[in-house]
Parts: C-alpha cells; sequence; structure tokens
C-alpha cells in the first residue's frame, strides 16, 4: 500500500478503533496482574502511536510532505541539473522600464522599532489594498540607516498555512545569506517577509478579488509592501534590485508577482510552487475565470521581461508537471532556469541544499545583487 493511497488513514483508523475497543472492554484479561498491567501500557501506547500516525497520514495527504514510503524513509533528495529555457538570460536586470517605487520623502528615514537588531518587526496597513498585516525585516549585518548605502530586496513569501516567520526559520535565510555574503558570492540583500494573507487564516492565492469587491492581496504585496520598504529602508529602488521569493504557494506567489509587475520586481524564485492560482473551498473570488493568473497562457501569449528560477520535485504530484507545462510556453524576453530534484516530494527540507545555487543564479540574473 502505497504512502498517499487513499486506503492508508482508512486501515490506520480502524487499526486506532479496535485498540481502543481493546482498551475499553478489558480484553485480553491475564489473571497475573503484572501481567495485565503490561498488556494495558503497551495498548495505551500502541493506541497513542496510531492516533499519531493517522495525524501524518492525514497531513500529509493535503500537504504532500513525502510522495512515497522510500521519500519518507530516503536519506535526502539527489538535485539532477538544470534546464535553461529560451529567453534572454539577462532580462531580469538588462531590460529598463519604469520603476514605480519612490524612496523617501523626509530627509531621514522613520526609527527603527529595534535598533541595533537585524530583525525588525512591524505592522503595516497597504495605502492600495486597505489590508494590514505583519511585516518582519531582516537587515544585513552592519545596516546603518544614517548611510547613503543602498540595499537590494528579496521580498520572501511563506507557503500555506505559514506566517511571516516561516521562511526565516524554515530556510535559516539570516545564515545562509551571510555566509553567501561573507564569502562575497552575493551582495547583503534586505530580506522582505510580508504576512502573504489577510487575514492570516484565509487562502487568498494572492490574488485582487476582480473590481475591488473583495481582498486586494496582490496590491498588498506587489505595491503597498514595497513602496512602504522604499520609505522605510536604504534600498535600491530599480527593478534590477528586486527580487520575489517563495515555497510552494509562495513560489506561485513570487511568480505571480514578477510576471505581472515587472516594473517592481527583475526576478522571481520559485521553490516547488505552481503556476495557476490554487483555491481551497473558503475562498475563491475568480469565479469568471483565472484570466492572466493562469502563468503559463501570460508566458505564452504576452510575457514579461522578467527571469526565473525554479525548482521542484520530479515527483511531486503537483509543483512538476506544472513546471513541465509552465516551460513548454516561456518565451522571449522571458527566462526561466530550473531544478529538478529526483526525490523529495513537497517538502521545506528539500530546499536549504539549493539555496547557495538560487542566490549564485541571482547574482547573475539581477546586477543590483552582484557584489
Amino acid at each position: 500500500m502505497g504512502l498517499t493511497d487513499s486506503a492508508l488513514p482508512v486501515v490506520v483508523a480502524v487499526l486506532a478503533v479496535a485498540v481502543f475497543v481493546l482498551v475499553a472492554v478489558g480484553w485480553p484479561h491475564p489473571r497475573r496482574r503484572g501481567l495485565r498491567i503490561t498488556v494495558r501500557a503497551l495498548q495505551a501506547l500502541l493506541l497513542n502511536a496510531l492516533v499519531l500516525v493517522l495525524a501524518g497520514v492525514l497531513m500529509n495527504d493535503q500537504y504532500l510532505f513525502y510522495v512515497s514510503w522510500a521519500d519518507l524513509l530516503s536519506s535526502g533528495p539527489e538535485q539532477a541539473g538544470h534546464a535553461v529555457t529560451a529567453g534572454d538570460a539577462a532580462a531580469g536586470g538588462r531590460v529598463h522600464l519604469g520603476n514605480g517605487l519612490r524612496g523617501p520623502t523626509a530627509a531621514t528615514l522613520p526609527a527603527l522599532p529595534s535598533p541595533g537588531q537585524r530583525e525588525q518587526s512591524y505592522t503595516v496597513t497597504g495605502a492600495g489594498s486597505g489590508l494590514t498585516g505583519q511585516v518582519i525585516v531582516l537587515l544585513p549585518k552592519g545596516y546603518d540607516p544614517t548611510q547613503a548605502k543602498t540595499y537590494p530586496v528579496i521580498e520572501s513569501l511563506s507557503g500555506y498555512p505559514g506566517t511571516p516567520r516561516s521562511n526565516f526559520h524554515g530556510f535559516a535565510l539570516d545564515t545562509t545569506f551571510q555566509d553567501l555574503v561573507d564569502r562575497h558570492t552575493i551582495r547583503a540583500p534586505i530580506i522582505v517577509m510580508p504576512q502573504i494573507n489577510t487575514p492570516n487564516s484565509l487562502d487568498t492565492e494572492c490574488v485582487n478579488a476582480p473590481g475591488k469587491t473583495g481582498l486586494q492581496t496582490e496590491t498588498w504585496l506587489a505595491k503597498d509592501v514595497p513602496d512602504w520598504a522604499a520609505k522605510h529602508f536604504r534600498v535600491a529602488l530599480q527593478r534590477s534590485s528586486w527580487a520575489a521569493m517563495g515555497f510552494s504557494y509562495g513560489g506561485w506567489c513570487a511568480a505571480m508577482l514578477a510576471m505581472h509587475h515587472p516594473n517592481t520586481f527583475g526576478a522571481a524564485m520559485s521553490l516547488m510552487g505552481y503556476f495557476r492560482p490554487e483555491f481551497g473551498p473558503a475562498y475563491d473570488p475568480l469565479t469568471r475565470g483565472v484570466g492572466n493568473y493562469d502563468l503559463a497562457h501570460l508566458a505564452r501569449t504576452t510575457p514579461p521581461p522578467v527571469s526565473l528560477w525554479l525548482m521542484a520535485s520530479k515527483d511531486d504530484p503537483t509543483a512538476y508537471p506544472q513546471l513541465v507545462s509552465f516551460l513548454k510556453s516561456v518565451r522571449s524576453p522571458m527566462a526561466v532556469t530550473s531544478v529538478v530534484l529526483r526525490t523529495g516530494g513537497h517538502r521545506v527540507d528539500t530546499i536549504p541544499p539549493v539555496l547557495p545555487g538560487m542566490l549564485s543564479w541571482l547574482r547573475s540574473a539581477l546586477p543590483g545583487f552582484t557584489p
């Protein structure tokens, strides 16, 4: 029986119920008191283990952390290599577009809420979307707001469910980036981690509800957060210094933001993301079709001048098939580099090993990240 077979949770649930019944009726009932206690203790342990296994199986069915027993038991994924599609390899850095970002109007920037710390936390209300959410900012080592030196920006988007800190902890962004900065692999960036959903419990797929009839999450992420960052930190304002990145749902959002807003983002990095919105039952504002939210169609018909770095595992039943379809649609002036893992399912622990290669690519794709 496969790890993702629909019968597996049924079998585990039946076993759990059976053990519960045995415990409830007190069977078997050995005469010796010591043996009876041992049997009850083992039954209780087995029942708890089955309940935990059932919870894990159900979560895996929903989020596909592991796609097979071999994947669950393997020591780790193997990187299969890179595939670069047709397109302008430096589209995100060489093409010049009008940039909507504006710097601070005041001579000095607003004070940091935690002076001297790399991690800063804010509650931000977007002027365009009207949404309010948490934004975590990870500053480069030695960042000094009184100096004129500017920094490139990575807008980092979590998966769902998740919080702004999810990528910070799951990817070890502080240590991974700092190690590469210390080795002069990449220029030190400011990493902006906004709340991806407002409210946080709702899967909005980062889209704007048509006609402003509902949540304007795309505006929040693509306009409000970058405009706010430009007015609060020493950031470079050119699109060649701005990139979006994310895992899974956040990867879809990152690719969509870059393709919809190439005047702000020169590149995006999608880690096991997909290429059209995958709404849950609680929310779907696009009742008349996804339109330009179908990124494969957008890449084929009106490709924007952006560079994308995409990663998926071959045994990921959602991300990998959509990646293959998307790659077939890419046209110049877009450029796409893909990394495919032989195994790995849909898990965060596959990400850290590929981050150095991803950031090396970013350095070549966008001049603003070149040391």
